[in-house]
């Protein structure tokens, strides 16, 4: 794995009105986001999260999301969110967002990983396996398998879990 040198820049004392908590829980049925992993927009326009959480059988179901100036947003717009620093924010699932889909592609190819935090350590990581152009294709919930060419993986740093999120698909 190549060690993604991008930082998502975070504000962790930002207030957000509805909360990403309150997103999860209304579009992907997540009661507790227990963590996320992030790729970075190299233009600095768009926010590219993964909301991770668990689903009533308690697998691990994840939220690929946008963050956009409300000005900037995307054809399909979930919803929108107020953020006390950055202002009026437009939230959008990751597959509706090209820029989204570009960077979890080029991540996947080039065998990163996904950004450090701003904040500091994290959870939740994830790293490409390398593999031919494709489109991606994150699975709802995280799933043990073992590593094959063309993988976003996740790593759960509290249980060395290797999870398989999404696979590059042929075009």
């Amino acid at each position: 794995m190549a060690a993604m040198t991008k930082v998502a820049k975070l504000h962790p004392t930002a207030e957000l009105s509805p909360t990403k908590a309150e997103i999860a829980a209304k579009y992907a049925h997540i009661d507790e986001i227990i963590g996320s992993y992030r790729a970075v927009d190299p233009d600095d326009e768009v926010g590219i999260e993964v909301l991770l959480g668990h689903d009533y059988a308690g697998n691990i179901v994840q939220f690929p999301v946008t963050y956009r100036a409300a000005d900037n947003a995307t054809d399909k717009p979930l919803c929108a969110m107020d953020h006390s620093v950055l202002g009026k924010r437009s939230v959008a699932r990751a597959k509706d967002d090209p820029v989204a889909i570009t960077q979890w592609v080029h991540l996947v190819q080039n065998e990163e990983t996904s950004a450090t935090y701003s904040t500091g350590p994290q959870r939740f990581h994830a790293y490409g396996t390398g593999g031919l152009p494709g489109e991606i294709e994150f699975l709802p919930t995280l799933t043990v398998t073992s590593p094959e060419a063309g993988q976003l993986r996740v790593v759960d740093s509290e249980t060395g879990t290797d999870y398989l999120a999404a696979r590059l698909t042929r075009l």
